[in-house]
């Protein structure tokens, strides 16, 4: 299997490469990067289905996650642009491995649906992130 961390850098210069860079900063706990991987009303969904919205909600979530020493086995990433090229759709396909405050491994599947906006500098970032988004309609409310 690929290993779609390697040579990870800090800027998404193609829209795929979002994935891969917010999966290193949760990994290594680098809070920073995971953030500044969305745009300023970005929104985040929760497993719940629940909205969160803006970098400090998104900032919350994601210290939650790097509490957790979150493991990442990316199956794989596509992307979609859109015709003029500033937008684009993701979806990843991964397993989620953690351990839980009592010390329970728990293994579950992350099946993402996300938008993403080219930025002026040429990297992109999300305004739409929801992990769980391509298998919601299979979902139980939590």
């Amino acid at each position: 299997m690929p290993n779609f961390n390697a040579n990870v850098s800090k800027l998404a210069r193609q829209p795929e490469d979002c994935s891969r860079v917010l999966v290193a900063a949760l990994e290594s706990g680098d809070i920073e990067t995971s953030v500044a991987l969305y745009e300023t009303s970005a929104v985040l969904f929760k497993k719940s289905g629940e909205v969160m919205t803006g970098l400090d909600a998104i900032r919350e979530n994601n210290a939650g996650v790097i509490a957790l020493k979150p493991k990442f086995t990316i199956a794989f990433i596509t992307a979609t642009l859109s015709g003029d090229g500033t937008l684009a759709t993701n979806r990843m396909k991964a397993e989620l491995a953690f351990t839980k405050p009592d010390g329970q491994l728990v293994k579950t599947n992350v099946d993402t649906l996300e938008v993403l906006r080219k930025q002026e500098d040429g990297s992109w970032r999300y305004i739409i992130d929801d992990p769980y988004g391509s298998m919601r309609a299979g979902m139980k409310d939590r």
